[in-house]
C-alpha cells in the first residue's frame, strides 16, 4: 500500500501551490476512510511547500534533465575538491565550480519563469531558489529531495567547500592557506563558561525566533489559501445573485409592457 501511496504524494507536490492543502486533506480523508490510518497520518503531516521550494519542485518536473545534470555535477565537484585539497591539480575544481555557477544561473532563470507564470516572483525568492540549487550540488540528501521534487522549504548551501585550508590560485596546484597567527593565551575557564552560557541562551532565543517566523509564514500561506477559497465562493455567489436579479428585472419589464 505504501508503494501505491508514493505516486499520490508526488501528485500533491506537483499541484499549484494553493491547491496543496485542500488536496492533501482530501487524500488523508480518503485514506482514513479506506482504513489506511498510517497512510492518512503520513499524508496529513506533509507540509505545504513555501514558494521557493514549490518553484524548485516544479523545475524538477519541468526540466528533469537539467536538474539531473546539476546533481551529477555535484559528484564531480566533490571529487575535484578532494583532489584539490590533497595538493593535486586544482584546475578541475575551479572548472567544476564555474560550470555549477552557470548551470545554477540557468536553472534559477527557468524556475523564475515558472513563478512568473504562477503569479510573480521576488528577488528574495529567486535568491532562495539559487541557494537551494547550489546546496543540491554539495549535500547529497538535498540533491535527492530536489531530484524527487518534494522540497517543503529552501535550503541554504552548507559551507562544505569552505574552511578546508585550500587557497585556489590562478593556475598551478593548490597551496595550503597561510599559517595562522600565533595562538593567543588561553582564556580563563570561568569566563569561557559564562560566554558559553550566554551563547547557548542567544542560540535558544534565535532558534525560537526562527520557529516563530517559520510558523508565521506557514500560517500566512494557509490563510492565503483559505482566503482564495472564500473569494471563489463569493464570486460564484455574486454570479448567481446577478443572474437572479437580471431574471427578475426582465420579468418585471415584461409585466410593465402588458
Amino acid at each position: 500500500m505504501a508503494d501505491e501511496l508514493e505516486p499520490r504524494i508526488d501528485a500533491l507536490y506537483a499541484l499549484p501551490l494553493e491547491r496543496f492543502t485542500p488536496e492533501r486533506d482530501a487524500l488523508a480523508k480518503d485514506l482514513a476512510a479506506d482504513g489506511d490510518r498510517a497512510g492518512a497520518a503520513r499524508v496529513k503531516a506533509l507540509r505545504k511547500p513555501v514558494v521557493a521550494a514549490w518553484a524548485v519542485n516544479a523545475l524538477a518536473r519541468e526540466d528533469p534533465d537539467g536538474v539531473r545534470a546539476l546533481i551529477e555535477l555535484g559528484d564531480t565537484l566533490r571529487s575535484a575538491h578532494r583532489r584539490a585539497v590533497s595538493g593535486r591539480d586544482v584546475e578541475p575544481f575551479r572548472a567544476a565550480t564555474e560550470e555549477r555557477r552557470q548551470l545554477v544561473n540557468e536553472l534559477t532563470r527557468k524556475a523564475g519563469g515558472i513563478l512568473e507564470r504562477a503569479g510573480g516572483a521576488t528577488s528574495a525568492t529567486t535568491d532562495a531558489i539559487a541557494g537551494t540549487l547550489e546546496a543540491a550540488t554539495i549535500d547529497e540528501e538535498t540533491g535527492e529531495l530536489v531530484r524527487a521534487g518534494r522540497l517543503t522549504k529552501p535550503v541554504r548551501p552548507p559551507a562544505t567547500f569552505a574552511g578546508a585550508g585550500l587557497r585556489v590560485l590562478e593556475g598551478g596546484p593548490s597551496r595550503p592557506a597561510a599559517p595562522a597567527e600565533p595562538p593567543r593565551p588561553k582564556p580563563d575557564a570561568a569566563k569561557l563558561r559564562r560566554e558559553l552560557s550566554a551563547a547557548e541562551t542567544r542560540e535558544r532565543r534565535a532558534a525560537a525566533a526562527v520557529e516563530r517566523e517559520r510558523g508565521a509564514i506557514q500560517d500566512l500561506d494557509r490563510r492565503r489559501s483559505e482566503a482564495k477559497d472564500r473569494l471563489r465562493a463569493a464570486e460564484a455567489e455574486l454570479r448567481g445573485v446577478s443572474l437572479e436579479r437580471k431574471r427578475l428585472a426582465n420579468a418585471l419589464d415584461k409585466l410593465a409592457d402588458r
